[in-house]
């Protein structure tokens, strides 16, 4: 795998967290992961990493919203504001910068665990923000090597080890849901034998010959005794996120409102 590919992964994935202005120790907490698709600012994760920030679930503020037979609608919401805080490792040899950038707005979708929120624009990236390539379902097969990046544990990682930037995990696609020859339209998840943990939810899953992602890391797996199972993991596929011109809608919403999706 090239260098730079995963200059790239890393630069465009970011930990979704809420800032604690009050506290100097912890300037935030990171709930989740998450990766920007589009150098306006348009960031993938799972729907469940956004419902954290909020009052009630989205699944939840979606219903209560929902008019018989919509498609769509916007929905006015109580939340913590959820940040996307990019790492940039490249702009000094000698500091580490960090930049959280507030939401403006969000999009959820209901029948597969995705979420996707535009950024406000900020001065550190005005050529655009770092952002993956999205790739083609043609190309992927059970038995590939797959990679994720993300934050496992959160904040406590840098507690114990002193990881400050994202983390890298590899492993293979070992089934894709509901089978290997489903067409795109019918595709559930991706099953992974990957290692993941709390924090790695809603980062992305990608391709390490070509840095394009697929999925978005959902979830661990439990065993008949309850506990989660080691090297288990289900991806949620992105494709369906940008079903009924998503990324128009986003892109063009106004501020304060989640148009949501089916």
């Amino acid at each position: 795998m090239k260098k730079d590919i995963l200059g790239r992964i890393k630069a465009a994935t970011v930990a979704m967290a809420s800032l604690n202005i009050s506290n100097k120790d912890k300037p935030f907490t990171i709930l989740g992961s998450g990766f920007c698709i589009h150098p306006r600012g348009i960031v993938i994760t799972c729907e469940h990493v956004l419902s954290a920030f909020m009052d009630k679930p989205l699944h939840e503020r979606i219903a209560e919203a929902a008019e018989p037979k919509q498609e769509s609608h916007l929905i006015n919401i109580k939340t913590l504001t959820p940040h996307a805080i990019f790492y940039d490792t490249k702009r000094s040899p000698h500091q580490l910068f960090v930049f959280p950038v507030p939401m403006d707005v969000a999009i959820a979708k209901t029948n597969f665990d995705l979420g996707m929120i535009r950024l406000r624009t900020h001065l550190a990236f005005e050529n655009g923000f770092p952002y993956l390539e999205v790739g083609d379902y043609s190309d992927i097969y059970e038995g590939m090597e797959v990679w994720t990046c993300g934050f496992p544990l959160g904040n406590h990682l840098q507690k114990q080890l002193g990881t400050v930037t994202s983390s890298f995990t590899k492993g293979i696609i070992s089934s894709i849901i509901p089978s290997p020859d489903a067409a795109q339209e019918h595709l559930k998840g991706f099953q992974l034998n990957l290692t993941a943990t709390h924090g790695n939810s809603g980062g992305p899953v990608f391709s390490p010959e070509t840095g394009k992602v697929f999925g978005a890391l959902q979830r661990g797996v439990r065993g008949q005794n309850g506990n989660f199972l080691q090297g288990i993991t289900k991806a949620e596929p992105i494709y369906p996120i940008f079903e009924h011109n998503t990324l128009s809608r986003i892109l063009e919403a106004p501020v304060g409102k989640i148009p949501s999706g089916d």
